[in-house]
């Protein structure tokens, strides 16, 4: 189909006049800048968004607004207010847009492009509406922005087509477009009061029914180039090429569709009301999900690695990270809530299993790979520069240690998080980039040392080693707390025939230079039975840095890694983390009087 570029009023938008009943919106295609350096939180940038859209107008013959270089951190183009306080002409465009479309061809579609920093292969798609099984309810104070033939037509169509390559496709998971300021929400009856005069004709448009609208949250494997992203371009393309003269409902049959008595599913317009706000009080003491799996380390090797899921409440993540090479990383997370039966966890292509004494970790999906330890220190300048490895495999066999007599296994089936730490080894072989690893690994499972969890803190220290030789030690845990008020809390403990038992901590020299190298030491003084003291010793093999939200919206920077540690005669090896309070939210100065 034919498409036209046309001249935008700013050189950051791009505008695409096409002859479908299409009009693409790319609202998070630019890169950061300064707002974004500036910002303790900054939002990361769509990548990659533009050119999907690009491709997308091509392939449809579709009309579009591709925003190509404004950081959302400066000017966020999904979000109402702010276009019609600093840029009220792009509400215009989109308004005359979507009616020249409507008068053109009876119907306007308008599909928003995002991006959803998830790894796993996921479309989220946002309708105003969350899945409920054989339902589709909007969340409080949501507006539907699509009419029922659409959703049970080419939407249901199109989830079909993703699913088949490979893609899950989901129904307001995470991102519904539910948000009152959200730009999908203008194509809804839901602002035909507003101010703004584009918004009000959009919003006259939808309650005519002249419009269609959705929005795709595209997780980074589907918009990382590689084959993925080209089967998800295929499935919307192929699924919205004719869907203003096919909008019914759809039966999949192989590669064809058909109008037909596929299960449609209901779609149920009235929001419910808007619960009762949390106080800021009850909300930052909410007990935070306990993050539970296995840490390995490969001494001989360099090769580390952390597989972990969210458990308890608001547990909704799983996440896979390979330290190799010294400071490379190879990353795979998901968004869910993880399937517990038994001994065995998992969610998406992650699996952990422990039953008893042998356990078993397997994955077999796509990974974003950096070679920069610190590149994660801004989330888009990871994924800007990394590569996407599209059939990362990793299988190992666990073996742990005796269990102590007291002790009541390494998941038990009601909450494994509350099990004590066990160690053993971890055998097996992993496949990133197509290069191939064996691994001999020690390992320790139980509640992982890089969760933020819900204590406030301004440092922490954490580190855990395995001695396999054993001849006095089998591991050694420790941690130094600083509340930033003159309190440090320091604690240690050693495994020794099986059993726990307490030991005392000196400070833990656990430092960096800068957020983006690694520790320049690693040490303590361990006193263990009899008063006896010996000197913990750590050598960094590889590392990566961190930028994370904490409680009370701190930023916090955490360093963290697998080194090699001594312990008077013990040699072995573990992990070491390093998290400290990097800003704070700015507070409103006191007014006098």
């Amino acid at each position: 189909m034919y498409v036209t570029i046309a001249a935008a009023p700013e050189s950051w938008l791009e505008i695409v006049e096409g002859a479908a009943p299409i009009l693409l919106i790319a609202p998070h295609g630019g890169r950061a800048g300064a707002a974004a350096r500036a910002a303790l939180h900054p939002k990361v940038n769509d990548l990659e968004t533009a050119a999907i859209a690009r491709e997308l107008t091509v392939r449809l013959g579709a009309s579009a607004l591709v925003n190509a270089a404004m950081d959302r951190n400066e000017l966020d183009c999904n979000r109402l207010a702010q276009l019609a306080a600093r840029a009220p002409w792009m509400l215009e465009l989109i308004a005359s847009r979507t009616e020249q479309i409507a008068n053109r061809h009876g119907r306007a579609i308008v599909m928003l492009i995002h991006g959803w920093n998830v790894i796993e292969p996921r479309v989220d798609i946002g309708l105003g509406l969350r899945d409920h099984g054989a339902h589709l309810r909007p969340p409080a104070g949501a507006h539907v922005s699509a009419s029922d033939e659409f959703i049970n037509g080419p939407v249901t169509a199109m989830a079909a087509r993703l699913a088949r390559a490979g893609i899950a496709a989901t129904f307001g998971m995470r991102y519904p477009g539910g948000a009152r300021q959200n730009l999908l929400q203008a194509f809804t009856p839901r602002h035909r009061a507003s101010d703004i005069p584009a918004v009000r004709r959009l919003a006259a448009m939808a309650a005519d029914g002249a419009v269609d609208a959705l929005q795709l949250e595209m997780s980074v494997a589907v918009r990382m180039p590689g084959p993925l992203r080209a089967s998800g371009i295929a499935a919307i393309a192929e699924s919205f090429r004719s869907a203003p003269a096919d909008s019914g409902p759809v039966r999949e049959t192989g590669t064809e569709k058909s109008n037909g008595a596929n299960p449609a599913r209901i779609v149920i317009r009235e929001s419910p009301p808007r619960p009762a706000k949390a106080s800021a009080s009850a909300a930052s003491s909410a007990a935070a999900p306990a993050r539970y799996g296995v840490e390995f380390f490969d001494s001989a090797a360099g090769v580390g690695g952390i597989a972990s899921f969210d458990l308890g409440v608001g547990g909704a993540g799983g996440r896979i990270m390979i330290l190799f090479d010294r400071c490379r990383a190879a990353l795979f997370t998901a968004e869910g809530r993880p399937l517990h039966d038994g001994g065995m966890l998992s969610l998406g292509p992650l699996r952990f299993a422990c039953d008893g004494a042998v356990g078993s970790l397997a994955f077999a999906g796509p990974a974003i790979i950096v070679n920069d330890g610190a590149a994660y220190l801004s989330v888009e300048n990871a994924l800007a520069g990394g590569a996407l490895d599209p059939a990362m495999r990793f299988g190992a066999l666990l073996m742990l240690d005796r269990e102590a007599p007291d002790a009541d296994g390494a998941a038990p089936k009601s909450d494994p998080a509350a099990a004590p730490p066990r160690y053993g080894r971890l055998e097996g072989e992993i496949v990133i980039a197509g290069h191939r690893r064996k691994i001999d690994a020690v390992a320790r499972i139980g509640v992982s040392v890089t969760g933020l969890g819900a204590g406030r803190f301004e440092k922490r220290r954490t580190l855990w080693a395995r001695f396999p030789s054993g001849r006095r030690f089998a591991a050694l845990e420790a941690c130094e707390t600083a509340d930033g008020i003159e309190s440090i809390h320091r604690e240690a403990r050693t495994l020794i025939e099986s059993r726990w038992r307490t030991a005392q901590v000196g400070a833990i020299e656990l430092t960096t230079r800068d957020p983006a190298a690694p520790p320049d030491r690693i040490a303590a003084s361990i006193v263990v039975a009899r008063g006896a003291e010996l000197e913990l010793r750590g050598a960094v093999r590889n590392f990566m840095s961190l930028s994370r939200p904490g409680l009370d919206g701190v930023r916090i920077h955490t360093t963290l890694g697998f080194a090699e540690f001594s312990l008077g005669e013990e040699r072995g090896a573990g992990m070491f983390e390093y998290s400290r309070v990097a800003g704070r939210p700015q507070t409103a100065a006191k007014a006098p009087g």
